[in-house]
């Protein structure tokens, strides 16, 4: 008799955590509790919920030590609250996944742009620069005077291991339009063989200093095979020599297809082109050399014509 009434006893335990009870059931108040009592602790939660369920007494049943349902109780819940734990885990990563892999479809690109300076190569802003773009992986087109590929030819090399795009922007720096024919051949000869005999290629755009041309300038430039090239977006970056100013000009004008005019002799200028590359990129654009710029767009670039960007000007003389 004894060992039938353990055995109903064993089975009407059963019954309540197996049939009645069971881990969808468990889980079910467990989940209940802890959104209807966030503030309570851990704790808590499984002492009231250890509470719900009563194992009836038999008095019939003498000297029967039964296990401590109440331990196996908090097994329970502690093998459930640690399902509980993974499944959010690799639902939080899933969500992670999907949202970043929204994100990245979401951010579509924009277009292409030239970003250009002038004036250097300057000893210590250069590098500065260089590091910079190469951190970014931000191809650039560099308009140098010859006299600075003279003083610092091996940053003039490292621009053009780089993949930087190398212009011819005169010798000295002079209005080409205040001087013989002469003198400008001069002026875009000798920086050509400067920067040849530190790349091996010869430059194939010219950048007349100030922007200044002619009749004159346009025929040499013809007759060197070089295209001339300007700018469509022009922040005055030598002008103001204030950082936040200029970068938001380039930010604010750029749009596919733009060249734009700095100069890497300035610090406020390689502060500004640094921060406005940051944002175009995050906006969709990529920067690209002036000739990959046409390349892009199926141009081809003809000696002796002038490009300010894809949409403006497009060869020509103006």
């Amino acid at each position: 008799m004894k060992k039938a009434l353990i055995v109903l006893y064993m089975l009407i335990f059963s019954a309540i955590f197996v049939g009645c009870a069971g881990k969808g059931f468990v889980l079910a108040h467990f989940d209940a509790a802890m959104i209807t009592n966030e503030d309570k602790p851990r704790e808590t939660h499984i002492e009231e919920l250890s509470a719900t369920i009563q194992v009836p007494a038999s008095p019939n049943v003498d000297n029967f030590n039964f296990p401590n349902w109440q331990k196996i109780f908090v097994d329970i819940i502690t093998h459930l609250e640690a399902e509980i734990a993974m499944n959010n885990i690799t639902t939080n990563n899933n969500n992670y996944i999907n949202e970043g892999y929204i994100e990245e479809e979401e951010k579509s690109f924009v277009g292409h742009i030239a970003i250009t300076f002038d004036d250097g190569p300057h000893p210590t802003l250069t590098p500065i620069l260089l590091d910079a773009l190469y951190a970014r992986d931000v191809r650039a087109t560099f308009f140098l005077l010859g006299m600075e590929v003279d003083r610092h030819p091996h940053i003039v090399a490292r621009m053009y291991e780089e993949g930087h795009l190398i212009g011819n922007h005169s010798f000295g720096h002079p209005f080409f339009t205040r001087i013989s024919r002469q003198g400008i051949i001069d002026e875009i000869y000798r920086t050509n063989r400067s920067i040849e005999a530190i790349t091996g290629t010869v430059p194939t755009t010219l950048r007349p200093p100030y922007g200044a041309r002619n009749t004159a300038v346009l025929e040499v430039a013809r007759e060197m095979d070089m295209s001339v090239v300007l700018w469509s977006v022009d922040p005055r970056d030598w002008s103001f020599r204030n950082a936040a100013l200029v970068r938001d000009h380039i930010v604010d004008h750029a749009v596919d297809g733009s060249v734009v005019l700095l100069h890497d002799i300035h610090e406020s200028s390689i502060e500004a082109a640094i921060m406005a590359i940051d944002i175009l990129i995050e906006q969709g654009f990529a920067f690209v050399t002036v000739e990959e710029l046409f390349e892009i767009n199926t141009m081809t670039m003809q000696a002796g014509e002038i490009y300010r960007s894809i949409y403006h000007s497009v060869g020509g003389t103006q």
